[in-house]
């Protein structure tokens, strides 16, 4: 039922670990994208990929799908992040594996950067409509 609140593991990760209302307009930002841009989509621990992998798969094809727009994703794991001028968004995972200073401080480069960033778990509560219903 629509008056049910909503949350997840990704939402109340990006509320403990970074500044969640940061990612909320990161996320209100995937109605900019056009033709083109690119996108980083970013894990903070390094793991083997799996079949229909979240951050490989399943939000790149919610991306376009959503936008229907023919985007360049990319991917990286890890705590090296450079040369990220040309990108439009960066979507990060829910940062189990880092802390808050760790997360604030990717806000802060992207931010910095002029690149809007948000999580998996609100961008993925975005392009399904159900932001506005999210608890965190």
């Amino acid at each position: 039922p629509k008056d049910i609140p909503l949350t997840s593991f990704s939402l109340l990760m990006a509320k403990i670990k970074g500044d969640i209302k940061s990612l909320i307009k990161g996320a209100e930002s995937i109605d900019n994208l056009t033709d083109g841009d690119k996108v980083l989509i970013l894990e903070s621990c390094s793991h083997h990929a799996m079949d229909d992998d979240i951050a490989r798969v399943k939000i790149p094809n919610l991306l376009r799908k959503y936008t229907g727009k023919n985007l360049v994703i990319d991917n990286i794991s890890g705590q090296n992040i450079s040369n990220i001028k040309d990108y439009k968004l960066a979507i990060h995972c829910g940062g189990c594996m880092i802390n808050r200073k760790a997360m604030l401080k990717k806000q802060r480069i992207f931010s910095d950067a002029g690149i809007p960033m948000t999580n998996f778990g609100v961008c993925i509560a975005y392009m399904n409509g159900m932001l506005k219903r999210i608890c965190y």
